[in-house]
């Protein structure tokens, strides 16, 4: 709820707009959003009774389709899988990076449905959410969460610079990935030096809107951020 609520924000869903999101709205999102509570419970029984990633994957992949049922969309398709494998972390490791790095290791083996993100991945030659889960998530722990004792503005704009956003990617291929980055960049620096960035996040906001370009891996990233600080 914290980065569904953080506005305004670059071609994401917030409390303005829908920004690149045509067919998606507040409202929906925050629907998506309270039906999440249902997965942690029914993934969490799942682990402690001795679920194998194949009974894991199943309850993420009924988490989806709950979702979907319910907004139409695939709203949180991405943070149901990451929260989802933090919250598996933080269960059964001590270390929860070391967590997020063996059980990433152990669901990315073997088959991989195709999805928009594992084809803009193969496309441009990107890590993607494949290489940030493997890796610890680096952009949370490594820019998101520490970035969040300025604001959260300025932690997505370090997620921004840093994420290889496969949602970017998709919508509008390198260019769009690089204008992320860059965007980010001059966010970040918009903060640092204590300027305005009301007035600039609005008309970023527009130009994404008629590029169609968007950024949900960041806005995962930054959602993952906040729930994380929490436990940390």
């Amino acid at each position: 709820m914290q980065e569904l609520l953080l506005t305004p924000k670059p071609g994401l869903v917030d409390r303005a707009d829908s920004g690149s999101h045509p067919d998606l709205s507040f409202e929906i999102m925050q629907t998506s959003v309270n039906l999440l509570p249902v997965y942690y419970q029914e993934l969490g029984d799942c682990c402690l009774s001795g679920g194998q990633v194949t009974q894991l994957r199943t309850v993420g992949l009924a988490a989806e389709k709950r979702m979907f049922d319910a907004c139409g969309s695939n709203t949180h398709k991405g943070y149901i899988f990451l929260s989802g494998l933090a919250l598996l972390a933080h269960i059964m490791y001590e270390d929860l990076r070391t967590g997020l790095k063996e059980l990433s290791a152990e669901f990315f083996k073997g088959y991989l449905p195709d999805s928009n993100g594992s084809e803009a991945r193969r496309m441009y030659g990107t890590g993607g959410i494949i290489k940030e889960s493997l890796n610890g998530l680096p952009s949370v722990f490594e820019a998101g969460i520490p970035a969040l004792s300025v604001n959260p503005h300025y932690a997505l704009a370090c997620i921004m610079e840093r994420a290889e956003d496969s949602t970017s990617l998709h919508r509008c291929g390198q260019s769009g990935l690089e204008t992320v980055k860059r965007d980010g960049k001059t966010l970040r620096t918009l903060i640092e030096n204590k300027q305005s960035t009301a007035e600039w996040l609005d008309s970023r906001n527009e130009y994404y809107k008629r590029m169609n370009l968007t950024m949900g891996g960041c806005a995962d990233l930054l959602a993952l951020s906040f729930a994380l600080i929490k436990i940390i």
